[in-house]
């Protein structure tokens, strides 16, 4: 599933360095202590999700250092 980010977001994504071609994979931390790591977002803007989330709860984004594409847990 596709969920487009917002201008926040591609901002700041845009400040950060490809981890693919085109492509980044990262950590979206939600405003409720979720964390869904290792999406792809491609462009800047469009991220590839497992399951929908609303972009308007996302807290902080941030480049995905390690394996395990997908998962969720709780921030520590």
């Amino acid at each position: 599933m596709t969920v487009h980010l917002g201008k926040r977001w591609q901002k700041k994504l845009g400040e950060l360095p490809e981890t693919g071609m085109g492509s980044q994979h990262v950590d979206i931390i939600l405003k409720n202590g979720r964390v869904l790591q290792d999406l792809p977002v491609f462009n800047g803007e469009e991220c590839q999700a497992v399951e929908s989330f609303d972009p308007k709860e996302i807290n902080d984004i941030r480049l995905h250092r390690s394996s395990g594409r997908g998962r969720m847990s709780n921030a520590a």
